[in-house]
């Protein structure tokens, strides 16, 4: 079910109803300032669950958090260095990934099976994920709408493929095959992993 909010001011009572249905356990697909993402709230068990079967994907691939902002995410990072602090201040939002040594804070629902002792954090710079986590009191689980081997840009591909198993399918249009730039923060480097949308901007601060 492809669902509509307005581009520039999204109505609260909509994003009040989807957070509400996402503590439920309901998932949804979100555009981001890259590319569409399957999101559930990182405390629900069965909203996580669905991801990983809507994905195919194995329990113990890693899931990213999408945090409002540095201090929601904060709350499970082990440590951030001054460095990376201020690299994270001067360009989130945006479309990055940040993967950082987590503490034991992490939703037990989205890491349950990890090994790794590290999460990607986003903080998206897209209006209507911006004032869903307004809203919402917890991260959102999310991966990107991918299928055979294609991310999925297009509104009436996403439901062709995804409307049977998702709560809503939240109208973009169709965005830029863009993917975010992902990047290591270890406790004396920030080291590149993924070139991506917005490397340009911290192109000469970044180990490669």
């Amino acid at each position: 079910m492809i669902l509509y909010l307005h581009p520039e001011n999204p109505e609260i009572r909509k994003l009040k109803q989807i957070s509400e249905k996402l503590k439920d356990g309901a998932v949804y697909i979100f555009p981001t300032d890259t590319v569409y993402a399957i999101v559930a709230d990182s405390n629900s068990k069965l909203g996580v669950e669905k991801i990983y079967s809507i994905r195919k994907l194995p329990k113990d691939k890693p899931l990213s958090l999408m945090c409002k902002d540095i201090s929601m995410a904060s709350n499970f990072i082990e440590y951030l260095p001054n460095s990376a602090y201020r690299l994270m201040k001067r360009v989130t939002p945006g479309p990055f990934t940040f993967v950082l040594k987590a503490n034991k804070n992490l939703p037990k629902p989205s890491v349950v099976h990890h090994k790794d002792k590290h999460i990607g954090i986003r903080i998206p710079d897209h209006i209507y994920l911006t004032e869903l986590l307004k809203i919402h009191d917890s991260p959102l689980t999310s991966t990107s709408a991918f299928c055979d081997d294609e991310f999925i840009i297009d509104i009436d591909d996403l439901e062709s493929i995804y409307g049977n198993q998702v709560d809503g399918i939240i109208d973009g249009g169709i965005v830029k095959m863009e993917l975010s730039t992902i990047l290591q923060i270890n406790d004396d480097s920030v080291d590149l992993i993924r070139e991506g949308k917005g490397y340009e901007l911290i192109a000469g601060e970044i180990s490669n």
